[in-house]
């Protein structure tokens, strides 16, 4: 995680470009570390394959399977960390740096904001949504009563997306949470649109 966060504090454009320049990497390490010089796990490990582009956020992971994070750069300058599971949760990198735990791991932090936006997406989001509400009845269930056996799971996302699958097909698979001062404020979702051709981007929502 720290190299990555080496890499967000002096991202300018000209260090992005050549970032991308090395190609398809199997391991970010310190910059230059390609030339030598660094332990192995501080070396940048181009597989000798160019990088590849995509016009939208949701292709990030279309390419490889059984990833377990992604970093992404977006259009607002900012780096997030991006969760790759059923929903794509995004969350600034420098929020995951500064909880990670003792052994600079951030696991224990993602399964917080994962239980933290199912809270949000019951309790909050739905008193306002009744579309929302009438797809969780359909499971004979109160959004209390969903939520209370989403929070039980070890896999609470996972095991909505698999048991509940209406009511994840009714939102657009990317989450964005927002922060300030090192602090969750908001989470941002959306119903999925129908024209999902023409889907909005989440810098633009």
């Amino acid at each position: 995680m720290w190299v990555a966060g080496c890499f967000a504090g002096i991202m300018t454009q000209k260090n992005i470009d050549y970032l991308f320049s090395l190609g398809q990497l199997g391991l970010i390490g310190k910059p230059g570390s390609e030339n030598g010089g660094e332990a192995w796990i501080l070396t940048h490990q181009p597989d000798g394959t160019p990088h590849w582009t995509a016009s939208t956020e949701r292709m990030m992971f279309s390419q490889i399977a059984f990833i377990d994070y992604g970093y992404f750069y977006d259009a607002d300058n900012v780096w997030y960390y991006v969760v790759p599971g059923p929903f794509r949760i995004k969350i600034p990198l420098e929020y995951i740096e500064a909880h990670l735990d003792d052994d600079d791991r951030e696991f224990k932090t993602l399964e917080r904001i994962e239980r933290r936006l199912l809270k949000y997406i019951f309790e909050d989001y739905a008193k306002n949504d009744s579309k929302l509400q009438s797809v969780v009845a359909s499971y004979d269930l109160t959004c209390e009563k969903l939520l209370e056996n989403l929070i039980k799971e070890e896999f609470s996302i996972e095991h909505m997306f698999d048991r509940y699958k209406r009511v994840y097909r009714y939102f657009d698979d990317w989450v964005v949470v927002k922060t300030k001062n090192y602090r969750i404020t908001n989470f941002l979702i959306r119903p999925k649109q129908e024209n999902q051709e023409n889907r909005i981007e989440t810098i633009d929502w």
